[in-house]
């Protein structure tokens, strides 16, 4: 049983995308970037292309077109941490930054009393321009159980003409979807002793609250 676990959580694991999967490893040993007070809060809104919960941890809660809303919060002074010109890596370990996501009454969002908060832009680099975000301390209204629980979610979106973005500096306002490729989309993943769950959605809006 073990066995046929850590060969599902093998097959999981290769579904994140490349970025993400680096950041998943990286955030063990990243510095945090400093932050301030200005506060840019972005509502978005996405549906669910894909559900894979081969262990049931989900009751069938979530499905395939079903509608996730929620909010990320960024402090728009905080520093690059990543010495490349091309990659801005930007660093939150205190609330409110951070995201929150809901879907048929289930919550998923960051620790507020232990915030790990990495939002990415990376331009014309290895021939793509990619907007990332992920949390890595979360509370799950569902999730795996165990000694070694990873719950995160993660947002990457791609750019292969290296247009949607013209420098690595910190946004303050939401990416124009319509410059981007949803191929990883929005994670929500949970991993644990006793199995795993994926849901991965596409986000439709992208909008900054004023």
């Amino acid at each position: 049983m073990k066995t046929n676990r850590l060969v599902a959580k093998t097959k999981f694991l290769r579904k994140l995308g490349l970025l993400l999967a680096i950041a998943l490893v990286a955030g063990l040993v990243w510095k945090p970037a400093s932050a301030n007070c200005a506060q840019v809060r972005i509502v978005i809104r996405a549906t669910v292309r894909l559900v894979e919960d081969p262990f049931n941890l989900l009751n069938n809660t979530v499905a395939p077109g079903d509608i996730i809303t929620g909010i990320y919060t960024y402090d728009s002074f905080a520093v690059d941490s990543n010495p490349f010109p091309e990659i801005g890596d930007y660093r939150y370990t205190t609330a409110p930054n951070g995201i929150r996501l809901s879907v048929h009454g289930l919550n998923f969002g960051t620790d507020p009393a232990d915030v790990d908060f990495l939002l990415e832009v990376v331009n014309n680099y290895q021939n793509l321009d990619n907007y990332v975000l992920i949390s890595y301390n979360n509370l799950f209204a569902v999730s795996a159980t165990g000694t070694s629980v990873l719950n995160t979610i993660g947002w990457q979106l791609d750019d292969p003409t290296q247009t949607a973005l013209s420098s690595a500096e910190l946004p303050r306002n939401p990416p124009v979807l319509s410059d981007w490729q949803s191929i990883f989309g929005l994670d929500i993943m949970s991993s644990g002793d006793n199995g795993f769950f994926l849901i991965r959605s596409d986000v439709t809006s992208a909008v900054r609250r004023r």
